[in-house]
């Protein structure tokens, strides 16, 4: 197996600790309190504007030009396809633009988003990868699994179209170059520059599982 497919065992327990978080459960059987799920909207508005600068910061450091226009490519689809879903579902809440713009990032949020830039700012195009795709995996993996799961359930299920949008194999296929990426990446590096990685990895993966644990708890600060 790969250096970048070993790493979501390596991330150890947190992984799937955040599966069986509560939060993604009850959005499974559409039992979610909605204010939980209107905290998680304004939160995830807020983290993903910050997510996309990672991003930029990626296609600043990468030195071929195809991975350039990758890392644009994302931030774009970001900024304008995610977020869209993000903007339908706040509009259902009766979340206005200004209220999204002008709300406050919880400190856990703050954390996660201020880890990211510091290895993105600091570290190379590996760190960065390692930082920002737990994110993705983490949604399209737990997503998957919440469809299967649920199956039999979903069809009346307010959180529907949140499951099968980060399922779906379009969201799925979105990252699969990061695989070989982190893994050209990483081929000559150090076994201490391998576990510095798996780290950065790892801590993103933990950040994941605060960020739902936040959300469920519609909880601010400490």
């Amino acid at each position: 197996m790969s250096f970048s497919r070993t790493l979501k065992e390596k991330s150890g327990a947190v992984w799937e600790e955040g599966y069986n978080h509560p939060f993604l459960h009850e959005m499974g059987r559409g039992t979610l309190d909605k204010e939980s799920f209107r905290f998680y909207l304004i939160q995830d508005y807020k983290y993903l504007i910050e997510y996309a600068k990672i991003f930029a910061m990626g296609a600043v450091k990468a030195k071929e030009e195809k991975l350039m226009a990758r890392f644009t490519l994302i931030q774009h689809n970001i900024l304008n396809r995610e977020m869209d879903l993000h903007r339908n579902y706040m509009k259902e809440y009766g979340i206005a633009p200004d209220e999204a713009a002008t709300s406050q990032p919880s400190l856990w949020n703050k954390a996660y988003t201020s880890n990211m830039m510091a290895v993105a700012q600091t570290g190379g195009v590996a760190e960065i990868l390692a930082v920002i795709f737990p994110c993705a995996w983490t949604y399209y993996d737990y997503a998957a699994r919440l469809k299967e799961q649920y199956r039999g359930s979903l069809e009346n299920n307010f959180y529907k179209t949140w499951i099968e949008s980060y399922a779906s194999d379009e969201f799925g296929k979105s990252f699969e170059w990061f695989y070989d990426t982190l893994d050209e990446l990483c081929q000559y590096k150090s076994q201490e520059e391998l576990r510095a990685i798996e780290d950065i990895f790892r801590t993103s993966v933990e950040f994941e599982y605060l960020f739902w644990d936040m959300a469920y708890k519609r909880q601010m600060s400490y």
